[in-house]
């Protein structure tokens, strides 16, 4: 083998070396790639999802206020702790606040945070209808109905939630307050209290008065 056959052969090799280092490296970097983007993308979805937690989950000061227990009844299988009552209190409202930004916004990637099974059904099928209504909470007379031996389960009705609800067509925006009544279970799922279950069972409410004319 002459000289220039020789170089031929050394620049073959060194290009099927060169070829054979390529090839895994560029399938590691489309893994890389991959992996990266779906990352980002989990960031980008929990970024999402902690926004609308957190604007539900801060709970205005006047809300805690106007939110209050009625004494519980006798002969119920477990008696209520403080923190526990603190707790549900807490859900009850924040579950209210979720529910005004699916009435707001139509968005409903929080609803599992406080809502399961039936009621949390109840939220997504009417959540088409809120267009151009919405609703806010102003406060809530509550009492226990039943506390699981377990502390799992409790049974609560919402004697009177006072409400504004609003309403907006072709003529204005019209606003109203109302008086519900609700009936709940709420079930410790992985830490958090949430509604399985709620039914409406009364409702007074004052008549439209013009919020804003269009």
């Amino acid at each position: 083998m002459d000289d220039l056959e020789l170089r031929d052969e050394r620049t073959r090799k060194k290009r099927a070396l060169r070829a054979g280092l390529i090839v895994p490296l560029l399938a590691f970097a489309a893994v890389v790639v991959v992996v990266a983007s779906s990352i980002m993308s989990a960031i980008v979805s929990d970024g999402e999802r902690l926004a609308i937690f957190t604007a539900a989950a801060e709970i205005p000061p006047e809300l805690a206020a106007s939110t209050v227990w009625l004494p519980d009844p006798d002969g119920l299988p477990r008696a209520m702790e403080p923190l526990t009552r603190d707790d549900v209190t807490a859900s009850w409202i924040r579950a209210w606040e979720q529910l005004e930004i699916v009435s707001l916004t139509g968005d409903t990637a929080g609803v599992e945070v406080y809502f399961a099974n039936s009621a949390r059904e109840s939220v997504l099928r009417n959540a088409p209808l809120w267009d151009g209504r919405s609703i806010s909470q102003l406060g809530h007379t509550l009492e226990l109905t039943f506390y699981s031996e377990d502390g799992q389960v409790i049974g609560l009705q919402s004697t009177e939630s006072r409400l504004l609800r609003s309403e907006t067509s072709e003529t204005g925006s019209f606003i109203r307050n109302t008086r519900e009544g609700y009936e709940a279970v709420l079930v410790l799922d992985d830490g958090n209290w949430r509604i399985h279950h709620w039914a409406r069972r009364s409702f007074e409410a004052d008549a439209w008065t013009i919020s804003r004319a269009d």
